[in-house]
């Protein structure tokens, strides 16, 4: 009898800390015994779209809230949930991380770029905490909130011959950013962009649009036309 149940019993105990909360690895010569607090993720549902920012786990790195660090880690946002994922190599599991314990992360995209994503309060729709990632930073921040929604769609099969009808879909929310003053939406169009300066502004600033040959159309233009007008010394109106 003894030897049955020992096989279950230790199962029993893997499966336990597979599950665990507090879910450790060690990481890196700097990191060494933090632990990541959050619970075992649960598969989302099964729609046409996907869920998560990237298709793969990327190499990322976390800023906690006391003051601590980790990199070297493999990292997944989704977007649908606003949350961030962490893969536990040592348990072969996915980890939900605690968002209460987290100030930022970051990760490097398939094309090397480093993207920076911060955890800010917002006060407008859906109120909370959540991911903004950074695209500019300065005086006036240019951040997103980069959501993915399910929304209905024309019926679909999906590879199991079910029928459906919802999709994942993108749902970008671009705004300004101060500190101080707070949040104020944009829209990728250049006279949204014209609108959030002094109308004394709005000349010189359409000049200088001109000069540096730039198009708002999409969110890596808006970027650049940012970074320019910021540079040159004009400021958003809140």
């Amino acid at each position: 009898m003894t030897t049955k149940i020992t096989p279950l019993l230790l199962f029993a105990l893997l499966f336990s800390l597979g599950a665990s909360v507090g879910a450790q690895e060690p990481l890196n010569r700097n990191w060494e015994g933090q632990k990541i607090r959050g619970v075992r993720h649960i598969p989302y549902p099964t729609y046409m779209g996907f869920p998560f920012l990237t298709d793969a786990w990327v190499p990322g790195k976390i800023e906690f809230t006391n003051g601590e660090s980790a990199d070297s880690l493999f990292l997944r946002y989704s977007s649908f949930k606003d949350e961030l994922l962490y893969y536990n190599q040592v348990l072969s599991i996915q980890i939900v991380i605690d968002k209460a314990s987290i100030n930022g992360f970051s990760f490097t995209a398939k094309d090397g770029i480093t993207r920076i994503f911060r955890k800010q309060y917002y006060d407008g729709f859906l109120k909370g905490d959540h991911f903004f990632e950074v695209l500019s930073k300065g005086q006036t921040d240019l951040i997103v909130l980069r959501r993915r929604i399910l929304s209905s769609t024309i019926p679909y099969k999906d590879e199991s011959n079910m029928l459906k009808d919802q999709a994942y879909i993108s749902s970008y929310q671009f705004y300004f950013y101060s500190p101080e003053k707070g949040y104020s939406f944009i829209r990728l169009k250049r006279n949204a962009l014209l609108a959030k300066l002094n109308i004394t502004d709005q000349k010189p600033i359409k000049k200088l649009l001109r000069k540096n040959r730039l198009r708002i159309s999409d969110e890596e233009s808006m970027i650049l036309a940012w970074k320019i007008i910021e540079r040159a010394g004009y400021q958003i109106i809140f």
